[in-house]
């Protein structure tokens, strides 16, 4: 398993937040370090771009290197003024400088042409997220261990506390955890299982889309999917709902067409239902894929008017 590594702004050469000597007297006041995991639990913030989290890191690979960059809260925003005539280039800094830990995270996201407000971390999160180009990770496999983890990626503390760039990828990159994916879950991964539900159905996601948030109309549809697969109707994106997805084809939508004159939708199969309205001779239906018998008598399952209803078989059929 490779090492995952960090890239963040600490503490100054005494130990302490503030009062040294601008620059990095020790080498260690801006370093890297092997990931670990915060005491205070990490939440990992990720580009959408992945052109701005490679500028991201490259501009955190350029100040750890650079002496001239060192810690002191006091004195956290010298680095942004200083690098800002370099277009935020910490490789180009010449002018001994200080930076915090968020400081020096905002500093790397403007040389990626994000520009953000001045915040702390625990405003972090908000400021990553209302400028629309991150997304945050969930689940345990991108907080509490490094391998999903790509280079770029943001990770701040839960509460006030800490926060750094990780330089490099995890060795599972880019792949779907193995506990799969679930409600409230969002981020890239969401998105790509959303694309490919969309591909099994277009009409599967109608109101958001492939918009990477695991909300109750993903779970809708990953359950339709996994009903229609014969897999285990959970709402987790696990493994084998991931293979079966992956090699789908396209759903065959069906409706059901209206072949008498007049006729009664039901909110239940059978004339015991209460009428929900009525529909003409020729009028088609989304068909919900379910038929039951009553009385001898088929009645169809279909969209109407946003609600599942039913509609009697002797006045209907159900077309391709």
């Amino acid at each position: 398993m490779s090492t995952v590594y960090i890239y963040g702004a600490s503490i100054d050469e005494n130990g302490k937040a503030r009062g040294g000597k601008a620059g990095n007297q020790t080498g260690r006041e801006l370093r890297k370090q092997a990931w670990y995991k915060h005491k205070k639990g990490w939440r990992v913030f990720r580009a959408k771009n992945p052109d701005v989290a490679a500028k991201i890191v490259q501009d955190a690979k350029w100040a750890i290197s650079n002496m001239k960059i060192g810690y002191d809260q006091g004195q956290r925003l010298t680095l942004y003024n200083a690098a800002k005539p370099h277009g935020f280039n910490c490789k180009l800094v010449d002018k001994a400088c200080e930076t915090d830990c968020s400081a020096l995270v905002r500093v790397c996201c403007a040389y990626a042409g994000i520009t953000l407000p001045n915040f702390r971390t625990p405003t972090e999160p908000a400021a990553l997220l209302n400028s629309g180009a991150f997304e945050e990770m969930t689940g345990a496999a991108y907080t509490d261990r490094p391998d999903y983890l790509m280079a770029g990626d943001i990770l701040c503390t839960r509460t006030q506390g800490h926060t750094v760039i990780v330089g490099n990828n995890g060795s599972k990159a880019g792949q779907t955890p193995p506990e799969g994916l679930s409600r409230r879950d969002y981020g890239t991964a969401v998105r790509a299982m959303q694309e490919a539900l969309l591909k099994w159905d277009s009409k599967c996601l109608p109101k958001c889309g492939a918009d990477g948030d695991f909300g109750s109309e993903t779970e809708k549809a990953l359950k339709a999917f996994q009903k229609a697969s014969g897999l285990p109707v959970t709402g987790v994106y696990d493994d084998a709902t991931r293979a079966k997805l992956t090699g789908a084809q396209p759903v065959e939508k069906k409706h059901v067409e209206v072949t008498g004159g007049t006729v009664n939708v039901r909110s239940a199969p059978g004339t015991s239902g209460k009428k929900l309205g009525v529909v003409k001779k020729g009028d088609r239906l989304p068909f919900q894929g379910e038929s039951r018998d009553v009385s001898g008598t088929p009645w169809h399952l279909i969209e109407y008017r946003g609600t599942n209803a039913w509609i009697s078989g002797k006045f209907s059929k159900v077309v391709s």
